[in-house]
């Protein structure tokens, strides 16, 4: 339950409380804040700023398979090391294709037009983010896969799957390129410049010749084409970085217009000239439409960290590294959070302890103080994250002395425990509720408490996470199952089906859990 308190300041928005963050603890007289609590006789309210441990931690998974966007690509800095990601990726014909090749009636049956001639196979795939410098073309390696991906087997950061042969070698892609485009309506279109967010491989055609693409386009001309017939030829794609490509790692959309494009020429009907035309066989869930989403193509990104020789953060490479933490005092007092490679931000907060020794039940079996407002500061490092994004969001798992998440029962699964928002059951018979029955699918992972991001100026930003409900549940002993040993802030969400490199590097020394409570007599 939420203790109700009637003080104007502590209906404070976040902004205040990162305001309030780089200013001194105290406490202050209920009088001054105009307190009364209803049902009880006087109460003392205060705040008071619990500081934090933090360490920087690397966690051995992270979902990436059928998430928003796959990576691609290496990036090398100093701190973190090297994080390197390709992409394993199915083809799937589309139940109803948008693109056909050339037909024609011969003896009452349509078949494709014989004289198709291919031109070039362009691998197109529009995307949204690069961590690391795009002043540098891309560089990629491009292998068939020894097998399609498996429906029935889940694909994270870690998998890896046995590639077949190689189909191109060192192919690049501008990732600062521009392109023209008309706006505007007749008579008054004009030609403006606009960035080309799409890269393409071009695996065959323009000097690139590909035994793989004409085989496929020629079954393609073939009566009978269909899903079996294409995995006979082509069982996969995967994208690795080149050996000697380090600056930037891609974040490649799963639209509609991720595809492997076959463009080819034929002659009309009429004998007197050529046509041009494109089939496109799709290799993400963008092409389907949410009643055949399952049906869509399987595709994940795997994410391999290596860690800089020497620097105490190689501790957490090896097989027992996800066991390991690297405090901040290891690190100029800084800790790391980041997407897609599993580095995260482990908070031991022995506030919560001392709250519950504070909350002692009294005399009368209530507890000894009322827990009204609950927020985990955290400010950000300025200056200090040049090659990648920040995060808008935060989330904190429960974990215990291994770094290992805990983990509760829900319906017929089990789920990470998570601190979760106010409003909604911190634990028991009443997560349930949070279960969409019309989908039948959870919304235990969507109902996180978020710690967002505030950026009061370029110096001044920070992550605030209210989380009034779990401390008084932690507090009064209602989370049910152990107590956690500590949490790790990630800017990952289960489920959430978001992946990128988004970093955030945290002041350490300053991370505290600001609590306002009533003294309740």
């Amino acid at each position: 339950m939420n203790w109700p308190i009637s003080a104007c300041r502590l209906a404070s928005v976040s902004l205040l409380s990162a305001t309030l963050l780089f200013t001194a603890a105290g406490c202050e007289d209920a009088n001054d804040l105009g307190v009364e609590l209803p049902g009880t006789a006087n109460a003392d309210t205060q705040y008071r700023d619990f500081p934090v441990t933090a360490s920087t931690v690397l966690r051995d998974s992270t979902e990436t398979q059928k998430a928003d966007r796959f990576l691609v690509g290496r990036v090398r800095e100093n701190v973190l090391g090297s994080t390197a990601a390709t992409a394993f990726l199915n083809l799937k014909l589309r139940p109803l294709a948008v693109d056909s090749l050339p037909t024609e009636v011969k003896r009452a049956e349509t078949v494709v037009a014989p004289n198709a001639i291919l031109d070039s196979l362009v691998l197109e795939m529009p995307f949204d983010e690069v961590s690391g410098s795009s002043a540098t073309p891309l560089r990629v390696n491009v292998y068939q896969l020894a097998q399609p991906l498996d429906d029935r087997t889940t694909y994270n950061s870690s998998s890896s799957v046995a590639l077949g042969p190689e189909i191109a070698r060192g192919l690049s892609a501008r990732l600062n390129g521009t392109r023209k485009d008309s706006v505007g309506t007749k008579p008054n279109r004009t030609q403006v410049t606009v960035p080309d967010r799409t890269v393409r491989l071009k695996l065959h055609g323009g000097g690139q010749t590909s035994t793989l693409a004409t085989t496929v386009f020629e079954r393609l001309k073939a009566t009978g084409f269909n899903q079996a017939a294409l995995d006979g030829l082509w069982k996969g794609i995967a994208l690795q970085p080149a050996a000697d490509f380090n600056t930037a790692v891609v974040g490649l959309r799963a639209a509609v217009t991720t595809r492997a494009v076959f463009y080819y020429r034929y002659t009309n009907k009429k004998n007197t000239g050529q046509l041009s035309g494109r089939y496109s066989i799709p290799f993400s869930k963008g092409s389907w439409t949410r009643l055949t989403i399952n049906d869509a193509p399987r595709y994940f990104t795997q994410v391999t960290n290596e860690l800089p020789t020497g620097s105490p953060l190689s501790r957490l490479g090896g097989p027992a590294g996800a066991t390991q933490s690297v405090a901040a005092s290891e690190t100029n007092g800084l800790v790391y959070m980041q997407g897609g490679n599993g580095f995260g931000a482990k908070l031991e907060i022995p506030g919560l302890e001392i709250l519950r020794g504070l909350a002692a039940p009294q005399a009368n079996g209530n507890p000894a103080i009322a827990i009204n407002r609950a927020e985990l500061l955290i400010p950000v490092r300025p200056y200090a994250n040049l090659l990648f994004s920040l995060p808008d969001s935060s989330f904190l798992y429960e974990v215990n002395a291994n770094n290992q998440s805990l983990y509760r029962p829900l319906l017929n699964t089990r789920v990470e425990r998570i601190v979760l928002r106010d409003g909604v059951p911190q634990t028991g018979a009443g997560l349930s509720s949070i279960v969409d029955d019309a989908t039948n699918k959870l919304g235990y992972y969507q109902n996180a408490a978020n710690g967002r991001l505030y950026t009061l100026s370029d110096a001044n930003q920070n992550f605030s996470m209210i989380m009034t409900g779990y401390v008084q549940a932690y507090v009064y002993d209602k989370l049910g199952g152990v107590s956690p040993a500590a949490f790790i802030l990630s800017p990952s969400l289960r489920n959430s089906y978001g992946l990128s490199l988004d970093r955030a590097v945290l002041d350490a020394n300053n991370i505290k859990l600001r609590v306002y409570y009533s003294q309740l007599r």
